[in-house]
C-alpha cells in the first residue's frame, strides 16, 4: 500500500511536496488485579500518516503554504484520502515554506532487544518483580497493576528523498499500593514509562513507594515554611523537564514557533533569569539523541534527524528549538523535536545538600507551573519536615513560587540520573521557596 500512496501523491500536480510515515505497532498489556491476573491483550495495529503541503493564496492573493494530514488503515480509499488532505492544505494560508531535505540520520538505540526476544514474558517478569518486592513490605498491600510494553516499526518516506527506518520500544507500568485501614488508609498511585525494562529500576522505585505510603499514615498537616527545599529522583525530573508526555517550561520559552510570535521573551546570547543567578550556573542540551530517551528518535515526524543542542550555556540562551517551518521563518537550521534534557552533574555530593534543616518535597498531586511565566503553586501530596536528622512526613500544603526564579537559586547534586526524558543530578536544593500551610 506504501508504493500505491506514493505513486498517488506523485501523480497529483496539485501537491508541493510530500511526507508518508507507515507505523506498524505490536503491543502487549497485562493488568492484575490484587493476586490474580486479570486480563492479558496483544494487539497489532498499521497506520500510513500522510502529510501534504500544497501551495495556497488568501483573499488577497498572497500566495502561501498550507499543511493537510489524513491517517489511513491499510485497504482505506487512498485518493479520498488525498482529496480531503489537499481540500485541508488549500484552505491554510501560512508563510511559504517547504519540507525537509534528505540529511545524515543517526542510529539512536531505542529498543529494548531483551525484551523483544519475549514480549509477554518479559510482561509477566515485570509484575512478578514488583509483587516479589512488595512482599518485603508487610505494610503496605498491592492491589492493582498493569504493564503495557510496544514495540513500534516506523519507515518514513517523503517527496525530498527522505527514506528512513528506526524501530522503539516502550514499557509502562503503573500501579496502586494501599496501607492502613479503615478510616486511615491511605493510597498511592506510581507510574514508571521507559524505553527499557532495565531502566524502571523497579525494586527501587517500588520500595520507594512502599516507604512513601507507610509516611502517608503518619502524615501531619503541613507547615507555614520558607527556605530550602529539597528535591530528588524522578519529582526534580518532572519539576525541570515536565510530565513525560506533555513537555516543560523550557521546552515551550525556547520554541521558535514562540519567538515568531512574539511570545517568548528568551533571546539568543542572554540570560533565561529574571533576576541575577544566586546558586549554581545552568548548563542544558535538548538531546533527542539520548539513548533509550522517550523523545529520543533517529528522525522526528518530518523526517529531521536528532541532535544535542546546546539550549543553555552560563544562563544564556544558546539555540531555539524550530521545526522546519519555524526554522525557514527564522532563516536557521532546523532541529526537530526538543527531546529530553540534559543537565551535567553539580559538585556536591547528595549527601552534602541533605545537611541542616530544610524541608525535602516526595511528592506532588500535579507540578504544572504556568508554560510562560514559570510561577506555580502546587499541591503537595507528600512532604518532609527535615531538622537535625530526623523526617517528619506532612501532607497538604502548597509549594509556591516560580520555577525560573527557583532555578537561579539552587545548588545541584554531583550524582545524576536518567529518568526517562530527564538525564542530569539526582538531587537539588532550592535556596528559597514557600510552603503555604
Amino acid at each position: 500500500m506504501l508504493g500505491k500512496i506514493q505513486k498517488a501523491l506523485s501523480d497529483n500536480q496539485v501537491i508541493k511536496a510530500w511526507t508518508i510515515r507507515h507505523e506498524i505497532t505490536h503491543g502487549f498489556q497485562q493488568y492484575e488485579l490484587k493476586k490474580s491476573t486479570e486480563s492479558l491483550r496483544e494487539v497489532t495495529s498499521e497506520l500510513f500518516t500522510v502529510d501534504v503541503l500544497c501551495d495556497s493564496e488568501n483573499n488577497e492573493g498572497k500566495p502561501g503554504s498550507g499543511l493537510g494530514t489524513v491517517s489511513l488503515l491499510p485497504g482505506a480509499d487512498i485518493n479520498s484520502a488525498l482529496e480531503k488532505a489537499v481540500l485541508t492544505a488549500q484552505l491554510v494560508h501560512n508563510e511559504p515554506y517547504d519540507f525537509a531535505e534528505p540529511t545524515s540520520i543517526p542510529d539512536i538505540e531505542l529498543a529494548d532487544y531483551d525484551y523483544l526476544e519475549d514480549p509477554a514474558g518479559k510482561i509477566q517478569g515485570v509484575l512478578n518483580t514488583l509483587k516479589e518486592t512488595t512482599a518485603s513490605f508487610p505494610h503496605v498491600r498491592l492491589t492493582a497493576a498493569e504493564c503495557f510494553g510496544q514495540e513500534k516499526t516506523t519507515h518514513l518516506v517523503s517527496s525530498k528523498g527522505i527514506d528512513a527506518t528506526q524501530k522503539d520500544t516502550r514499557v509502562y507500568l503503573q500501579w496502586v499500593y494501599i496501607g492502613g485501614s479503615g478510616d486511615s488508609e491511605v493510597e498511592t498511585f506510581a507510574e514508571v514509562y521507559r524505553r527499557r525494562i532495565s531502566d524502571l529500576d523497579l525494586k527501587e522505585e517500588a520500595a520507594l513507594r512502599a516507604q512513601y505510603t507507610s509516611d502517608l499514615l503518619e502524615a501531619q498537616g503541613p507547615p507555614s515554611y520558607t527556605g530550602p527545599i529539597y528535591v530528588q529522583g524522578p519529582t526534580l525530573a518532572v519539576m525541570v523537564a515536565g510530565e513525560m508526555l506533555a513537555g516543560s517550561l523550557i521546552q515551550t520559552l525556547s520554541s521558535a514557533t514562540l519567538k515568531y510570535s512574539g511570545e517568548t521573551p528568551w533571546d539568543i546570547g542572554k540570560s533565561i533569569f529574571r533576576e541575577d543567578v544566586k546558586g549554581d550556573d545552568l548548563q542544558m542540551w535538548a538531546n533527542r539523541q539520548l539513548p533509550y530517551g522517550i523523545p529520543s528518535s533517529s528522525f522526528d515526524n518530518e523526517g529531521i534527524p536528532a541532535q544535542r543542542i546546546a539550549l543553555i550555556q552560563d544562563n544564556k540562551l544558546a539555540a531555539f528549538i524550530a521545526d522546519q517551518r519555524f526554522a525557514n521563518y527564522l532563516k536557521m537550521q532546523p532541529s526537530g523535536d526538543f527531546g529530553s534534557i540534559e543537565i551535567p552533574g553539580g559538585s556536591i555530593p547528595q549527601s552534602e545538600l541533605q545537611t541542616g534543616s530544610y524541608i525535602e518535597i516526595a511528592e506532588y498531586s500535579w507540578f504544572n507551573p504556568s508554560p510562560v511565566t514559570g510561577d506555580f503553586a502546587c499541591e503537595i501530596r507528600l512532604g518532609y519536615i527535615v531538622e537535625d536528622g530526623k523526617r517528619k512526613p506532612f501532607k497538604g500544603g502548597m509549594l509556591v513560587g516560580n520555577l525560573l526564579d527557583a532555578l537561579a537559586d539552587m545548588r545541584w547534586s554531583k550524582e545524576t540520573g536518567f529518568y526517562g526524558n530527564y538525564l542530569g543530578p539526582k538531587a537539588a536544593l532550592f535556596n528559597n521557596l514557600k510552603v503555604v500551610g
